[in-house]
């Protein structure tokens, strides 16, 4: 141990004696070993030879040191150990000390992210590896299920960047992809470049290609330009960028063209020409807060687009406005400021209704302001009122406007009795609203009304243990009875066509509301069984029951039931339903529901809905994996959406493959069905290779 202890020492100075005062401390040499000849010019290292280097730590069988020429040499079972946890092993290894200059042979290459890489020779300097032929993957080393071959390549340690050129991507011995460049990070951090290309057919459109530039601006904002061409429609190109402005916000901003050929607009038969838009996402969970005492929140949202058909959506291969390919847009800003008494809320709707030749007489809400005070006490604890106003403008080129001022205010007093097991609620609430209409000629332009309306409320809630389940019921019994009603200059039913277009009056009833819950628990606690049942009596009506409402689940093990059904009593007729039944297992799940729905009235009886879904996955293990999906219509008896498809994973590769069938809105026709195939290879952390094919 003193021989060991006393060569490092010596080692240290004699060899770094020529950098004193000039070397940094990280650039110096040190060495230990069992065993040490030395000359004048020499020191010759061996048996359990350690070398500490630039932050990494050297094993060796020998190490040789020329004082003259500032040459580190190492042979033998060569492993380096570098700091951010890359290995490197090699039966050559030179170290210039003077220019830091690193040469290699027979090198073996391993990052921390698992990512390897061999080749015959190889030098670094200043963290930076130049490599000649070069074999790289994240599979096992001694047959690797994918890796790539590249007459030679650059790696920078320090950014965790390759850039390999003339690399060929080989599944097993077959090569299925080749470059002249090609460049990634090794450690899935966000690098500018090229992202893998998208490539389609599509019968009526031709060869589809898109080509996403990436562009990684700084750490907290990104673009991707998308230029793409379809040989029998034309080309185009969007945009994306995306930021994050703060730690509480962040946002994203999309433009997008597209031009169709003549022959194609011909043929057909698409309203635009042209296809452009923009659309915009922001969050943010704070803005001005701050500013008010502790206890305020606030948040603002929006999302907005603007586009001048809905071709604009379809030419997309990613989504980024959250309200589908439908032929009505909406965009939306919504902003809240509250604290545990007050609300105020600031929200507004644009429409664009694709369908029409302008947007003119399409109704916006630009904006609704609402101040809402919550539930308090009024003079006694049990007596409590909330106020709810709200300044709403429905605004539009041509057609009637109106800006409207409405207040609610409910006062219900609250007590107890039958030993707490009974609830008695006694209700008032006052209702006022003043409209003022604009854009048009009106006898009366402006319209006022008032009610309030008297309730009384007998409910409870129970709980009883047994002794392996838990019950809860909540029954209640509502008796709501209007009272007095003002309107002016005129009643509801003789404003105009136009101005009651833009919002009603709800109708003033006597009614009694019924509704009954209750939920079952197991001794933990574990929901198993709820059931939650509501009707409502009209005394003045023809048909005094109104419809009849009973939701409920029960859930066994991992099994799930559900029903949620409307009845009308007037028709005879179910007007909703929505029954669904799912397992979710470990390795498997399973969904099947039925969904239908119709309108209801005295002249006829329309079917908008008889849908059955089927949703599916099954996992074989931890590497293999099916899905799939299916909605058949029982009226037409044919299906209108399906997918099938499934993924196997290894920890270095994966392929991801899958049928389906798509319905695309289109503006000026029925919707269209597109089959789809989609197939996507992804090399671990390298790229992913994907296609499809269309009919």
């Amino acid at each position: 141990m003193f021989k060991r202890l006393f060569l490092l020492l010596w080692l240290t100075r004699s060899l770094l004696a020529v950098e004193e005062g000039s070397a940094p401390l990280h650039d110096k040499i040190e060495i230990t070993a069992k065993k040490l000849t030395s000359t004048k010019s020499t020191v010759t290292a061996k048996d359990g030879v350690v070398v500490y280097y630039q932050d990494s730590v050297i094993r060796a069988d020998s190490a040789h040191y020329n004082k003259e020429t500032k040459l580190l040499v190492l042979d033998g079972n060569i492993e380096m150990i570098g700091y951010q946890g890359t290995k490197e092993h090699m039966k050559h290894l030179e170290i210039h000390t003077d220019t830091k200059e690193v040469a290699f042979e027979e090198l073996f290459f391993i990052s921390r992210n698992d990512v390897w890489l061999f080749t015959q020779k190889a030098n670094k300097k200043d963290g930076n590896y130049t490599f000649g032929e070069t074999i790289l993957s994240s599979c096992e080393v001694t047959d690797p299920t994918w890796k790539m071959v590249a007459s030679r390549a650059v790696y920078d340690s320090k950014a965790k960047y390759m850039k390999t050129y003339d690399a060929k991507m080989y599944f097993k011995d077959v090569p299925v992809f080749y470059t002249p460049y090609m460049a990634f990070s090794t450690d899935r951090e966000r690098k500018s470049g090229l992202l893998f290309p998208f490539v389609g057919y599509r019968e009526n459109e031709g060869f589809i290609y898109e080509q996403p530039i990436y562009w990684a601006i700084n750490a907290s904002m990104d673009l991707e330009v998308n230029p793409q061409i379809r040989t029998k429609r034309g080309y185009g190109m969007y945009g994306t960028f995306r930021f994050v402005d703060s730690d509480h916000s962040s946002g994203g901003i999309r433009l997008g063209y597209f031009r169709d050929t003549k022959d194609f607009q011909e043929r057909e038969g698409t309203k635009e020409i042209d296809h452009y838009g923009f659309e915009m996402r922001y969050d943010s969970t704070k803005i001005i807060s701050d500013l008010f005492p502790e206890g305020f929140t606030d948040e603002l949202y929006l999302d907005a687009i603007y586009l001048n058909d809905i071709e604009y959506l379809n030419l997309q291969q990613s989504q980024f406005s959250t309200f589908g390919q439908v032929p009505i847009q909406e965009s939306r800003l919504n902003y809240f400021l509250a604290n545990d008494e007050y609300y105020l809320g600031v929200n507004a709707k644009y429409f664009i209704d694709t369908r029409l030749a302008d947007n003119d007489k399409t109704i916006q809400q630009l904006p609704v302001i609402q101040l809402h005070k919550y539930l308090d006490r009024l003079i006694w604890d049990n007596l409590t009122y909330s106020l709810d106003l709200q300044l709403k403008n429905f605004d539009r080129l041509e057609g009637s406007t109106m800006k409207q001022a409405e207040m609610k205010v409910p006062f219900e007093f609250t007590t107890a009795f039958l030993d707490d097991f009974v609830n008695l609620s006694l209700g008032e609430t006052l209702y006022y609203n003043k409209s003022y209409f604009g854009n048009g000629e009106y006898t009366y332009n402006d319209f006022q009304y008032f009610n309030n309306y008297h309730s009384a409320k007998l409910f409870s809630d129970l709980t009883r243990k047994y002794e392996s389940f838990i019950h809860v019921m909540q029954p209640s019994i509502e008796y709501i009875l209007p009272g007095s009603e003002y309107q002016s200059p005129v009643d509801f039913d003789d404003l105009s066509k136009e101005q009651k277009e833009l919002f009603v009056v709800s109708p003033r009833e006597e009614l009694y509301a019924l509704s009954l819950s209750h939920y079952f628990y197991d001794t933990d606690m574990n929901l198993k069984f709820f059931q939650r049942i509501s009707q409502r009596y009209y005394t003045d009506r023809e048909y005094e029951l109104a419809d009849i409402k009973n939701e409920m689940q029960y859930n066994w093990k991992k099994w799930q039931f559900y029903s949620d059904i409307t009845y009308a009593w007037e028709f005879s007729e179910i007007r909703e339903s929505s029954t669904r039944v799912s397992l979710n297992e470990h390795n498997y799940n399973f969904s099947l529901s039925h969904t239908f729905k119709q309108q209801l009235s005295d002249e006829s009886i329309t079917v908008s809905a008889n849908d059955i879904n089927l949703n599916f996955g099954y996992s074989w293990d931890d590497h293999f994996r099916l899905h799939g999906g299916l909605t058949y219509n029982i009226d037409t008896s044919e299906s209108k959406q399906w997918l099938f498809g499934g993924r196997y994973k290894q920890d270095c590769w994966g392929v991801t493959a899958a049928l389906r069938q798509d319905i695309t809105p289109r503006p000026q026709k029925e919707s269209t069905i597109e089959n789809s195939f989609y197939i996507q290879f992804d090399f671990t952390p390298f790229v992913s290779l994907g296609s499809a094919s269309f009919n």
